[in-house]
């Protein structure tokens, strides 16, 4: 409805594969000959496992006849629901190495678009944020509002700084800074933190973005991304019903979500239990202490709008879900 490819009525992206191999094939046109097609083959397979999901605009435009993006400040958002190994076991575990892989992958796709789009001379405010931060948490078996649930959150947010900023100061080497580390004290202060685990000599030849990371809503993509938890929100804040307007239709679509979903299949229903009983007890402030524990690595204020606990409603339809799963 939002993404698909349509040429003077002709439907030419059939299949959401046709959409990622339109996107990846464009922004891979950026990378020298030498490694061109290896790395459209990493950030296809980063789309199509739903792993990494870029501008609305991009995913709309790339590709095509149009260029509909600006060559600064643009979006993207990794998605932590996907990388959960064994969810809802003993041993579920987030794979903390392959989500800061991807991170990295982001920031050079986002740097790919805006040379695209800026005629060769580079952005330097990216916003590289999270969708689907509640269904991990509840496929590792941790409560939204616990303490360990922010632990987690706060490693994954420090994840995302690290590939972001580490992909950020390879291509200031590689493409040429946009700015001296001086006129960038933020990130100065993040290569200070993240010494340990990044070259001593980064951030010598300067930056070449000044803002890497921002958690905004992103409800398409969160949809698109098979109806993940929007940005940081608890699950089923929104609940379990969806309406897709495209400018021509209105569809409506009922989804328990994506780490529900995962846990019907594999009969997880401890876990469906205890989605419900935290959900009735959700409060403002749960969503707060998760922001809070996550602020610190992120280089924009996390302000988007509060989301409302889930209605009786919802929480009802939860239960059921934990009885047939």
């Amino acid at each position: 409805a939002w993404f698909r490819w349509r040429d003077q009525g002709l439907i030419r992206d059939l299949s959401i594969g046709d959409t990622w191999f339109r996107v990846t094939r464009s922004l891979s046109s950026a990378e020298p000959p030498a490694t061109r097609s290896a790395w459209e083959r990493q950030l296809f397979d980063a789309c199509a496992d739903w792993r990494l999901l870029l501008d609305e605009r991009i995913l709309a435009d790339a590709g095509t006849s149009r260029l509909g993006w600006p060559h600064d400040g643009l979006g993207a958002v990794l998605n932590p629901a996907v990388f959960v190994r064994s969810p809802f076991t003993a041993e579920a575990s987030f794979r903390y190495e392959a989500f800061e892989a991807t991170a990295e992958l982001a920031v050079r796709a986002l740097d790919n678009a805006s040379l695209l789009a800026g005629q060769g001379q580079p952005g330097i405010h990216l916003r590289v944020g999270i969708i689907g931060l509640a269904d991990a948490l509840l496929q590792l078996g941790q409560a939204y509002d616990s303490e360990q649930g922010r632990r987690i959150a706060q490693n994954i947010a420090g994840s995302l700084a690290r590939g972001c900023l580490r992909e950020s100061l390879r291509l200031a080497h590689e493409r040429g800074a946009g700015l001296a580390l001086a006129e960038a004290p933020q990130q100065q202060r993040r290569l200070d933190q993240l010494c340990a685990v990044l070259p001593v000599q980064a951030g010598s030849a300067g930056l070449r973005h000044a803002c890497l990371t921002a958690i905004e809503p992103q409800r398409r993509l969160a949809l698109l991304a098979n109806n993940v938890a929007d940005a940081l929100d608890p699950l089923l804040a929104r609940g379990d019903t969806q309406t897709i307007l495209d400018g021509d239709t209105v569809r409506t679509i009922c989804s328990p979500g994506y780490a529900l979903t995962v846990a019907g299949r594999l009969h997880a229903r401890h876990a469906v239990r205890c989605l419900g009983t935290e959900l009735a007890g959700m409060s403002r402030s749960a969503q707060y202490a998760l922001r809070n524990a996550m602020q610190g690595w992120i280089d924009q204020p996390i302000r988007y709008a509060w989301a409302d606990p889930a209605t009786d409603e919802t929480i009802k339809a939860v239960a059921m879900h934990a009885g047939s799963a």
